[in-house]
């Protein structure tokens, strides 16, 4: 066991602590059996979070960390965020604390940064955080290990019949079609056909319905397939000043989400995890008219109406 290793910084009091974590009214301390290392996550940059007694998932402003071992309880979690005492920080010490947690720091002007790679990941999702970079406005939206990460702005996949990469930027899609462990995309750059553990298909329509990607600069789009090296080599981010005075704006404090953690629930590496795929009827309940895939209209994130007599319908999800 790793021990935890704790360096207050000015105005840092502790809330919790136990063998295996510490919570402090700015961060939580945590060792994570995944990677065998201590992850330090700064409270200001949790947005949602799933804990269970022995893992958690926080989805964070630039990433999703993962966290494997003996977690604080919810209570202890609640009340450091409810406290809110990181509202009182300025920029230079927001990122002070972001430089000794060991995650980039990010500021609202800042048009791209690294990912948050700490914590417990997947070699391919590893690969993701470390290789691209993250742009102003973009958020891990779902994703599935070693298959896919789905940001508002881009899926990267994983074709699991040919062993192949994908980056499909949500500006550049034109229709999809995702069942059966198999995508279908039509892109302005061609077709593409994609097997293995795919995201849903009711996902990918709210992604792509609510656009968020139409918030970046032309210019700055094809970053989204771009690697960091690439985009910082000819957009330094030296060329942004931010005043260690600056104060910042904060979105409501982060909610506990009731949704399944995409990740092994044990003290292992290793696990599995209960996926559900939609299902539509094969025909309508009203008219009794056939209904298909191609031929329904899909009225929001999962209803969809009869081609015939226009009447709505809820998607049904059945168990993979």
């Amino acid at each position: 066991m790793t021990t935890l290793t704790y360096i207050p910084i000015d105005g840092e009091r502790l809330i919790a602590e136990s063998s295996e974590y510490l919570i402090s009214n700015y961060r939580i301390v945590q060792y994570d059996r995944g990677s065998r290392t201590v992850v330090s996550i700064p409270l200001h940059i949790i947005k949602e979070y799933k804990l269970t007694s022995r893992a958690a998932m926080f989805k964070v402003i630039n990433g999703i960390i993962n966290v494997l071992g003996a977690m604080p309880r919810r209570e202890e979690l609640r009340g450091a965020l409810g406290l809110r005492e990181f509202e009182n920080l300025n920029i230079g010490e927001q990122r002070k604390i972001c430089e000794v947690c060991g995650v980039p720091f990010v500021h609202p002007n800042q048009p791209y940064n690294r990912w948050v790679s700490v914590g417990y990941h997947r070699k391919f999702s590893k690969h993701f955080y470390t290789e691209f970079a993250w742009l102003k406005g973009e958020a891990v939206f779902t994703y599935y290990p070693d298959n896919f990460v789905m940001t508002n702005y881009r899926l990267y996949q994983r074709d699991s019949r040919k062993n192949k990469l994908y980056m499909f930027p949500f500006y550049m899609i034109e229709t999809f079609e995702a069942r059966k462990g198999k995508l279908r995309v039509k892109a302005t750059t061609g077709n593409f056909e994609v097997r293995g553990h795919v995201p849903r298909q009711d996902h990918m329509l709210k992604v792509w319905q609510n656009r968020e990607w139409t918030s970046l600069p032309k210019e700055h789009l094809d970053w989204l397939v771009r690697p960091f090296r690439y985009i910082q080599a000819r957009h330094p981010l030296s060329q942004y000043e931010v005043a260690d005075t600056a104060s910042q704006t904060y979105s409501p404090v982060a909610e506990e989400t009731s949704d399944e953690i995409e990740m092994d629930s044990t003290s292992k590496a290793s696990g599995s995890t209960v996926f559900v795929r939609p299902v539509i009827k094969n025909k309508c309940d009203n008219c009794g008219a056939p209904m298909s895939w191609e031929q329904i209209d899909w009225t929001g994130p999962d209803q969809y109406s009869c081609p015939h007599c226009r009447h709505t319908h809820t998607v049904q999800y059945s168990r993979m």
